[in-house]
């Protein structure tokens, strides 16, 4: 079998994100089935022996530029999963100072897609999105993103209780937003996840100082995030967007009822079975998290999970993907 190396962001395993979870996940479910699979966090890897590129998220475009730059120069087939939503909305509610740098990385972004032989976004609404800003005439094809089996429960029989937000603690997951919208209610209210913004974190702190039914733990590894969503009632995501938050597949996998960005590609793969608000609207935020809470338990989500997004169903897909791609190299 040939060899596929995976190239990321240097500190892909030092800040925790989703494409953290994304690019794990592929390369343990690829390896079971016989695809051998190296990731590196390098800029310029040993790319001797390696048949096939394929590189994550292009939000992080001067570290991906170096690494691309060298595997075209070394002719070897490029596959991008770029993990792509437009930040303008979010920086210009957040971090206006910004913008401007963003704009400017547009440009490169477009550059490097375009060295792409493939492009492989994860819904069909991020390869729209692409197409709009960068003009953009690759081949391309869709895989979706996954979640891992053993979230899966069975039966959603037992008394669950509260609400859960899974994610790292920062502006663009918009947990302030939440604690704002819930601070007169008595729900219990849960945040797990990793502290990327410290200001931020002081921000939700100061807010969340005077409700003692609201508590934060951390990061966890993921597979104890299953005591965390088999727990809860609903699982919150009111991010200012997700493609489509790996956590919301856990949530909704274990159980959870979900409440989750409006913004995004969530409901390409939620469709129906979830509430979706509007990150800068706190009445909506609190609409829609009341209306989940009180809403009739139903397995119709944590099915439709299971039987389209599974890791095991997605990585069989993306190897015959590789396998018509590199029949075109041989």
């Amino acid at each position: 079998m040939c060899k596929i190396l995976f190239l990321a962001r240097p500190d892909l395993f030092r800040i925790r994100a989703g494409d953290t979870v994304q690019i794990k996940s592929i390369k343990k479910h690829l390896e079971g089935i016989g695809v051998n699979v190296d990731i590196s966090l390098d800029l310029r890897p040993d790319l001797h022996g390696v048949d096939l590129v394929h590189c994550f998220n292009i939000l992080r475009i001067e570290t991906m530029a170096v690494q691309v730059e060298n595997i075209v120069k070394k002719k070897l087939p490029l596959i991008i999963t770029p993990i792509y939503w437009n930040m303008s909305e979010y920086l210009s509610v957040f971090k206006p100072d910004k913008l401007k740098n963003w704009a400017e990385k547009q440009i490169l972004r477009g550059e490097i897609l375009n060295c792409a032989d493939l492009i492989l976004p994860n819904a069909y609404q991020e390869w729209d999105l692409l197409k709009k800003d960068f003009a953009l005439e690759k081949p391309f094809s869709v895989v979706f993103n996954g979640v891992d089996e053993f979230f899966y429960i069975k039966q959603n029989t037992g008394i669950r209780h509260g609400i859960l937000s899974v994610g790292r603690i920062h502006s663009r997951k918009n947990q302030l937003a939440l604690i704002r919208a819930l601070k007169d209610t008595e729900i219990p209210l849960t945040f797990v996840g990793d502290n990327n913004d410290p200001a931020y974190y002081k921000e939700c702190l100061a807010a969340a100082s005077a409700n003692p039914n609201i508590r934060f733990y951390g990061g966890v590894e993921e597979k104890e995030l299953l005591s965390f969503y088999k727990y809860y009632k609903v699982h919150v995501l009111a991010s200012w967007y997700d493609t489509p938050g790996l956590v919301n597949l856990e949530a909704g996998l274990a159980g959870c009822k979900l409440v989750t960005t409006e913004k995004g590609t969530a409901r390409e793969y939620l469709q129906d079975l979830a509430f979706y608000c509007n990150p800068a609207d706190h009445e909506d935020i609190r609409n829609k998290v009341l209306a989940a809470y009180n809403a009739p338990v139903s397995d119709k989500l944590s099915i439709h999970i299971l039987n389209n997004f599974t890791w095991s169903r997605i990585v069989k897909s993306l190897k015959k993907i590789y396998s018509l791609f590199l029949s075109q190299y041989i």
